[in-house]
Order: structure tokens, then C-alpha cells, then sequence
């Protein structure tokens, strides 16, 4: 899997990811940036969100609970940490909204509610922490 970045100007980038050829990152104008598409960590708390809602939507279906609605939301709190005071991302919530369309598979939903989070592969990844090998290359 492989995603891909070109610089457009200021802190504004456009990637690319399978066929989807223009998607845009910026950061606020708080920030310094252009506010032309979500900074890089909106994208990570979307990327948390959409793979939590994947492996929970994946566990409803093939226990055959059906829903009427389902809403996540993702706070991430940003906040200077010392010793450096560089703005880290201290914190994440997630909060999944749900109406059932049976009321009776209330008790069914435990079972998708107990272990979906162990196949989202961003939470996870996240968690359990992964190394992350930069390289920088010249062009000509």
C-alpha cells in the first residue's frame, strides 16, 4: 500500500492514494497554512474513525444485526507537551452512535461492541506502535 505527496505551495500538498489522484492537505491558516483540505492529523483522526466504523460495520453484517444509523465521531486533543512544547497529539476519543433497526439484537451488538477494535489496523497500529524509516533523497 503505498500513498504519494507533492508539494503545491505554502504547507499545501496533494496525494494520491490507488485512483483517487487529487486529494488535498493544509493546515489552517492558525497554523500557517492555506486552509485549502484537512492537515495531516484531521486525516489521522478520519483514517480512526473510518477503520473503526469499517470493522464495527463488518461485525454487525456478519452477525446480521441491521442498524438504522451510525455516527462516529473522533475528538483529538492537541496540546504543547514538555520538555520541548511541540504540539503533540496527547489525546484521541472516539464516541460510535448507533440505532438498532430490531430492538431485540440489543444483546447480539455486545459481541461486535467486545472485539471489533482488534481488526481495525490504524487503531491498533496506533496502540502497538510501529517504526516509521524516513529517507531523504536528492532529485535532479
Amino acid at each position: 500500500m503505498q500513498v504519494n505527496l507533492n508539494h503545491l505551495k505554502d504547507l499545501h500538498f496533494k496525494a494520491s492514494a490507488r485512483n483517487f489522484k487529487s486529494i488535498d492537505l493544509d493546515e489552517p491558516e492558525s497554523f500557517h497554512g492555506t486552509n485549502l483540505g484537512p492537515s495531516p492529523v484531521e486525516y489521522l483522526l478520519i483514517g480512526i474513525g473510518g477503520c473503526l466504523g469499517s470493522s464495527f460495520m463488518f461485525c454487525l453484517v456478519k452477525h446480521g444485526i441491521e442498524i438504522e444509523n451510525l455516527e462516529i465521531i473522533v475528538d483529538g486533543k492537541i496540546h504543547h507537551k514538555p520538555p520541548t512544547m511541540r504540539l503533540k497529539l496527547a489525546q484521541v476519543d472516539v464516541k460510535i452512535m448507533y440505532l438498532l433497526k430490531d430492538l431485540s439484537q440489543a444483546e447480539k451488538i455486545e459481541q461486535c461492541r467486545s472485539k471489533f477494535m482488534k481488526y481495525c489496523v490504524v487503531s491498533d497500529t496506533l496502540i502497538n506502535g510501529i517504526p516509521i524509516n524516513v529517507e531523504f533523497q536528492k532529485t535532479d
